[in-house]
């Protein structure tokens, strides 16, 4: 099982947390503010991080930027501060999810299984054999595909194409007019599925269901989350808002 990192300064929601993953069989490791949340995240290996922003001596900002600087490991961003503003900026650190609190211990367990799920999925893939080696710079000799070449929604060596968007499922990349942008794990896998499906409207619940495996108002708030991080990134087309529906790709770039 995996090796949890849990930094949370509410001393009841630590313990439980603690025995909650320890009875699923993970190794866990707690903190109870963030300078020494770091010092244990420094002390060997974690798979995944659970941070409270509004911890003392350090919030949880800092201790994303600082693990950021060293580590992808998946990080679960929770706080009681229930506004976007707080959730962007969370999201930009590079947090794989962020839970609103107050939230049920099930939802924790969920949200926890599906970070994992994802990250397992990633590994197993990287360490299957390429058929054909792909790079963003495509065949030997050659120049990057654009999205055109790659056709809308249209798998080419592994790349997906809308617009001035290419996505490189093979390489986990997403180039935006040849250039990589840096995205979370959740904010590409919900790219990816979009450029999968070009002419597919989602809803957020779809969204939900299909990045994290189940849906709540929580998760839907998130997607909400992701999204505006992907138009931050990608631009305000990446991703369209069909309104009352939810969201499809953005059909307006180039």
């Amino acid at each position: 099982m995996a090796r949890l990192l849990i930094i949370e300064d509410e001393a009841e929601l630590l313990h439980a947390l603690e025995q909650l993953f320890v009875h699923d069989g993970h190794d866990v490791l707690t903190a109870i503010d963030g300078e020494q949340g770091l010092r244990r995240f420094r002390e060997g290996r974690v798979d995944l991080v659970i941070v409270d922003i509004l911890l003392p001596k350090l919030d949880g900002f800092a201790v994303c930027k600082a693990i950021r600087r060293g580590s992808d490991v998946p990080i679960i961003v929770t706080t009681a501060l229930d506004d976007e503003g707080h959730q962007l900026q969370g999201f930009s650190l590079l947090a794989d999810d962020y839970v609103t609190k107050p939230y049920s211990l099930s939802v924790m367990r969920e949200r926890v299984r599906a970070v994992l799920r994802r990250c397992a999925a990633r590994s197993d893939a990287a360490a299957s054999p390429a058929t054909e080696p792909t790079t963003a710079a495509g065949p030997a000799g050659g120049t990057a595909a654009s999205a055109a070449e790659c056709g809308t929604g249209t798998a080419a060596r592994g790349l997906l194409g809308f617009g001035d968007i290419i996505v490189d499922t093979e390489a986990h990349e997403v180039l935006l007019r040849g250039d990589v942008v840096a995205l979370t794990r959740t904010e590409f896998d919900i790219i990816r599925l979009l450029a999968e499906h070009p002419r597919r409207v989602f809803t957020r619940d779809a969204l939900a269901r299909q990045v994290w495996g189940y849906a709540d108002d929580c998760g839907n708030k998130a997607i909400n989350i992701h999204v505006m991080n992907l138009r931050r990134k990608l631009g305000a087309d990446s991703v369209e808002t069909v309104r009352g529906v939810g969201y499809r790709a953005g059909t307006r770039h180039g």
